[in-house]
């Protein structure tokens, strides 16, 4: 297995739950990791907590990354504290509850540009400093709504599903350079994590087993590939 030690990592929507989970993760295994979301609040709430809580510094930077400019300077912000971009994680996302027939444009845009675009501005922004180090990993955090239709969700499953299509045409074209691509697809998550056992939700995965995931994933070594790994509750 590889190390993520020293890497420089951006992980999206890391100001909590799923986001959080992974970027404590990747700190407590040495990783340089920068969060981001659109909540400069939380995300300084967030660092400040898990240098107290735990010994490890994380930086953040508050962006929104549907805009380029903004996702431009959060990789900038990146570039400038550690010189590249080792590890992306694209975490954030939403969706919203409503039938296709009656999901507004404005509500189809918020979740299309938040999923898609700001995966693929993301991934754009990254690439030049991953290509030039020869070497970089991205993982997106899709969905099981990536595979799958479920009613009530249909922006959600269009957006996830172009995912994993930006994601695979996107291994094809830097393969080349080192750069490897993959989309975890989990099912239920339950966030905020719960505080005792006794709340834990039957059925429904935890942050911390999609940070473990997360580090399976990146820490295989660089001649492994490996299949899009669905995760489920049981």
């Amino acid at each position: 297995m590889e190390s993520v030690n020293g890497k420089a990592a951006i992980v999206t929507g890391g100001g909590s739950g799923i986001g959080l989970a992974i970027a404590k993760a990747l700190a407590e295994q040495g990783a340089r990791v920068v969060i981001s979301s659109r909540d400069l609040a939380k995300l300084e709430h967030t660092a400040s907590q898990l240098q107290k809580e735990f010994g490890i510094r994380v930086d953040c930077y508050a962006a929104d990354i549907r805009i380029k400019q903004q996702v431009q300077a959060l990789k900038d912000f990146v570039i400038a504290q550690f010189g590249r971009v080792d590890i992306l994680v694209n975490n954030s996302g939403l969706g919203v509850g409503e039938t296709i027939e009656h999901c507004s444009e404005e509500d189809w845009d918020l979740v299309v540009n938040t999923c898609t675009k700001g995966t693929f501005l993301m991934s754009q922004a990254v690439l030049p400093s991953m290509k030039s180090n020869q070497g970089g990993f991205i993982l997106n955090i899709a969905s099981q709504a990536a595979k799958n239709g479920y009613a009530n969700a249909g922006p959600y499953c269009a957006a996830k599903f172009a995912v994993l299509g930006l994601a695979a045409a996107l291994q094809e074209e830097v393969r080349e350079y080192g750069i490897r691509v993959h989309s975890l697809c989990p099912g239920l998550v339950q966030v905020p994590a719960p505080t005792c056992a006794s709340d834990i939700k039957p059925g429904w995965l935890q942050v911390s087993d999609l940070a473990e995931a997360a580090m399976f994933v990146l820490k295989q070594p660089a001649r492994v590939q490996l299949e899009n790994i669905g995760l489920y509750g049981f």
